[in-house]
C-alpha cells in the first residue's frame, strides 16, 4: 500500500536545485519524508543519483543507524518489485559505504583519508573523556606554575581579580569555559584574540586606577544631587561594544517572547468566558513591554526597567468567567514579571557610566585571562600531539583545516580536497539542523556547491526542540535561515514549514 503525503511533505520530497530549509514540528513526519526524499533521488528513472553521492548527517549514531535501516528497507521494497533493476541492485550494494553518519564520523572519514595534508600521524587514537579530563588538569597546573614563576604583572592581576580566596580553581574554571567556547568556533585563536577587545569602549581613555577587590565589586556612588558622576563616555558608545550588542540582542529576543505571552493573556481576557476584568491592566502592561522593546540604547532601557510597575489584578468575582482561564492568565503574568525581574538583575542593575568604569577596571584582567586561555590551548594541543591522541574538538577542527585554508589576504577559501568533495556529493542532507554549531556550518558549507552557484544543501529541524545550547549548539543558524529564506519557489533558497 502506497503512503500518502501532504502537499507540504510532497514538496519537501520533490524540491531540488536550491538550498532548502524545512522547519518540521514534532510529529510532522520529517524522518519519513527525509527517507522518501533520499529513496526517490536514488531510484529516479530520469536522473538517478548513486546513494554514495549523498551525504546524510544526523545528530547521533542511533539516528544514523535508524536512517540507514529505513533507506535500506525502502530500497529493498523497490528491488523486490523490480528484481532485474540493475541500478537498484547497485544502490543496495553501495549502501554499506554510503555516508549516512554523524558529523564526527564524517570528520573522521575525512581525516583518515587526508591526514597527510595536515601532517597528522595516522596512528592517532580518540582519547576517552576521563583521560582528557586528567590531561586538561595536568596541563592547566603546568601552565599556571610556569606563569607564576615568570611573575608577569598582568597575569598576577588576573589571578587576584578572578580567584576566590587563596585558590586558583575559579580561574581554572574560567579558562576551561573560555576554551570550550573558543573551540566551538571555526578559528578559535582568532575568536579569542577578538575577546581581548570586548571591554574596550570607544572614547574610553586608558584604564581605571588601581582599586581594591571590594571597590571593584561595588557600584559607583552617585553625586550628592542624585546624578551620575562625570564620565567622558556616553551610553551610545557603550552600545558600540560587541558584548553589549550581544546582550541587547538577547534582551530583544526575550522581550518579544514576553510580548507574545502577554498578547495571549489579552486575547484570553477578551473571550466570552475570559477574565475581562484584567483586560485594562494587561493592556497597560503590554504597552510597558512595547516601550521597553522600542528603547534605542542601554541607558534608555535601564531607566525604563527601573520604573517598571505591575498593578494588582482585579479581585472582582463573576460566575461567567472560566476559573481555568483566570488562573492561566494569572500564571502567565506571574511568569512575565519574574522574567523581567531576572533580566533587570542580569542586564540593567547599573547605569552605563557605572558599567564603563567597571569595564576599565576589569578589562586588563580579562585580556590576561584570554592570554592564559591561549597559552593553555597551545600547550594542551601540543601535549595531545605528543601523545598522538585526539578529542572531539580536534576531529572537527582537523577536518576543517583539511577542507579550508586562509589565503594571502587572510580570506578563507576551499582546499583542493574540499573541491573534490564538492564534485562528488550531489546533495548534503542535514537532520536536526537546529543543533549545529559554527564549526559544523563551516565544514558542510565547504563541501557544498554554494560558492560555485550549485545550491545543494537540505536542512531539516525544529528550533523549538533545540536542547543542546549547553553543548554550544547554535540555533541562531537555523533562525537566520528561517528568517531570510524565501517561502516561494524559484530562488537559490527556499523554506518549507511542516
Amino acid at each position: 500500500m502506497s503512503v500518502s503525503y501532504t502537499e507540504e511533505q510532497q514538496k519537501v520530497i520533490d524540491t531540488h536545485g536550491c538550498n532548502l530549509l524545512v522547519s518540521a514540528a514534532a510529529g510532522s513526519g520529517k524522518t519519513a519524508v527525509l527517507v522518501e526524499r533520499i529513496v526517490k533521488m536514488v531510484s529516479d528513472a530520469a536522473k538517478p543519483v548513486d546513494i554514495d553521492r549523498l551525504l546524510v548527517v544526523t545528530f547521533t549514531n542511533a539516528a544514523a543507524s535508524e536512517m540507514r535501516e529505513r533507506v535500506s528497507n525502502a530500497i529493498g521494497e523497490k528491488l523486490a518489485k523490480e528484481p532485474e533493476n540493475e541500478h537498484l541492485q547497485k544502490q543496495s550494494a553501495l549502501l554499506h559505504n554510503a555516508q549516512i553518519t554523524t558529523i564526527d564520523s564524517f570528520c573522521l572519514f575525512v581525516i583518515r583519508n587526508h591526514f597527510h595534508t595536515i601532517g597528522l600521524d595516522p596512528g592517532f587514537r580518540i582519547a576517552d573523556e576521563g583521560e582528557l579530563k586528567l590531561l586538561k588538569n595536568d596541563v592547566m597546573g603546568d601552565v599556571l606554575e610556569k606563569c607564576y614563576q615568570e611573575g608577569d604583572e598582568a597575569f598576577l592581576h588576573c589571578m587576584e581579580y578572578f580567584s576566590t580566596g587563596s585558590r586558583d580553581r575559579a580561574v581554572e574554571d574560567a579558562v576551561f569555559r573560555l576554551y570550550d567556547f573558543a573551540m566551538s568556533h571555526p578559528f578559535p585563536e582568532a575568536w579569542l584574540q577578538e575577546r581581548k577587545k570586548d571591554y574596550e569602549v570607544p572614547g574610553m581613555s586608558g584604564t581605571a586606577p588601581e582599586q581594591t577587590a571590594s571597590e571593584q565589586a561595588a557600584p559607583e556612588q552617585t553625586a550628592a544631587d542624585g546624578t551620575a558622576p562625570e564620565n567622558n563616555v556616553d551610553g551610545a558608545a557603550l552600545m558600540e561594544t560587541a558584548w553589549m550588542r550581544d546582550c541587547m540582542e538577547q534582551v530583544d529576543l526575550s522581550l518579544r517572547g514576553l510580548i507574545v505571552q502577554i498578547n495571549q493573556c489579552v486575547m484570553m481576557s477578551e473571550l466570552p468566558d475570559g477574565p475581562y476584568m484584567y483586560g485594562e491592566l494587561l493592556e497597560q502592561e503590554r504597552e510597558q513591554l512595547e516601550r521597553l522593546l522600542a528603547a534605542q540604547n542601554y541607558e534608555e532601557r535601564y531607566l525604563r526597567f527601573s520604573t517598571l510597575s505591575f498593578g494588582r489584578l482585579s479581585a472582582k468575582k463573576d460566575a461567567t468567567v472560566s476559573p481555568i482561564k483566570r488562573e492561566l492568565v494569572k500564571s502567565i503574568r506571574t511568569g512575565i514579571k519574574e522574567q523581567l525581574q531576572t533580566m533587570q538583575k542580569h542586564y540593567f542593575a547599573r547605569s552605563s557610566e557605572e558599567i564603563v568604569r567597571q569595564m576599565a577596571v576589569c578589562g586588563e584582567a580579562v585580556r590576561a585571562l584570554v592570554e592564559l586561555t591561549l597559552l593553555f590551548q597551545e600547550t594542551f594541543a601540543r601535549t595531545k600531539r605528543e601523545k598522538n591522541i585526539l578529542d572531539f574538538d580536534d576531529i572537527e577542527h582537523f577536518a576543517l583545516s583539511i577542507l579550508l585554508r586562509r589565503n594571502e589576504n587572510g580570506d578563507v577559501e576551499a582546499t583542493e580536497t574540499a573541491l573534490e568533495y564538492r564534485s562528488h556529493f550531489a546533495e548534503i542532507l542535514i537532520d536536526e539542523y537546529q543543533d549545529s554549531n559554527l564549526v559544523q556550518e563551516y565544514l558542510l558549507s565547504a563541501i557544498s556547491g554554494e560558492a560555485e552557484g550549485h545550491y545543494n544543501r537540505f536542512m531539516v529541524g525544529d528550533v523549538k526542540q533545540s536542547i543542546y545550547k549547553f553543548r554550544l549548539a547554535r540555533p541562531e543558524l537555523f533562525m537566520e535561515k528561517y528568517n531570510t529564506y524565501r517561502e516561494t519557489d524559484g530562488g537559490e533558497t527556499l523554506r518549507i514549514d511542516l
